[in-house]
């Protein structure tokens, strides 16, 4: 694919919005729009061999409450390790001792750019959380076997939370 013309629609704090003139092998040109977001961190903390930490937030766009993996936005130059580190201060107060970056996925590839990096916590210590101003947050440790039966029930409609209860649940973790 040749890119024609790159126009920018929208710059926000959490997002741009860009649309792209693509021309491809037979020369029709057609526009793609391409969320443009910065990589982010999913944080894995397994408090005991069968269960995971998650934390409950109201997520506006989809109009409710969520429990989900700690998860966070990576400033510009910290590694994933350090974002992980820092979000998982930020969102529940546990201090991590040693964390791990597993793998990482495009969130949605066919419109945004955003790459999660998928790490796991190995050890913390209890503190005291500092959330954004605007973040109210609530933390939860759920058996595997019960986020299971909540995935399967659409209760756990997270994405990034269900890869990461079944990457727990297959055993490698």
């Amino acid at each position: 694919m040749d890119v024609l013309q790159t126009r920018r629609v929208y710059d926000g704090r959490v997002l741009n919005l860009r649309l792209d003139t693509l021309t491809g092998t037979n020369g029709t040109p057609h526009e793609v729009e391409i969320v443009e977001h910065s990589e982010a961190v999913v944080v894995i903390v397994r408090p005991q061999p069968h269960t995971m930490l998650l934390v409950k937030q109201y997520r506006h766009p989809v109009g409710r409450e969520t429990w989900e993996v700690v998860a966070g936005g990576m400033d510009p130059g910290e590694t994933p390790e350090e974002a992980a580190i820092r979000e998982l201060r930020e969102e529940t107060g546990y201090r991590a001792r040693r964390v791990e970056r597993l793998w990482s996925a495009f969130s949605a590839p066919g419109f945004c750019e955003e790459l999660l990096h998928f790490c796991l916590v190995d050890g913390y210590e209890i503190g005291d959380a500092e959330p954004d101003e605007h973040e109210e947050i609530e933390i939860g440790i759920f058996a595997l076997d019960d986020l299971w039966r909540k995935i399967r029930a659409d209760e756990l409609p997270d994405a990034k939370s269900q890869v990461a209860v079944l990457w727990a649940l297959s055993g490698r973790a």
